[in-house]
């Protein structure tokens, strides 16, 4: 039995480039959701790659911070971005390029 109106998660990119210098890139996630919060988690990132997840302050929708370091290898790697919220889940899929 569904809590409320179904959950979904998108991001505003598709594709996603980070550097190996460890600038920050930022990247808009969107929660439709009844609840104020929500716990994101991550696969398919390579090593050496970070992700951190910050709401905003009145839904779960907000802004995703990548980092990669000297370490991570270069490529194209399909992530996986969950979202748990209201008792359910979502996910979406995006691209996420480590540059040489």
């Amino acid at each position: 039995m569904l809590n409320g109106p179904p959950v979904t998660v998108m991001l505003g990119l598709q594709k996603i480039t980070v550097s190996p210098d460890g600038e920050p890139v930022s990247e808009l996630i969107f929660i439709a959701s009844p609840s104020e919060t929500a716990v994101v988690s991550f696969t398919g990132l390579p090593n050496g790659v970070s992700v951190k997840y910050a709401a905003s302050d009145t839904s779960p929708s907000g802004t995703l911070t990548f980092m990669a370091s000297s370490y991570s290898p270069a490529g194209s790697y399909t992530m996986k971005v969950t979202a748990m919220t209201a008792g359910q889940t979502a996910s979406t899929t995006c691209t996420l390029v480590v540059e040489k």
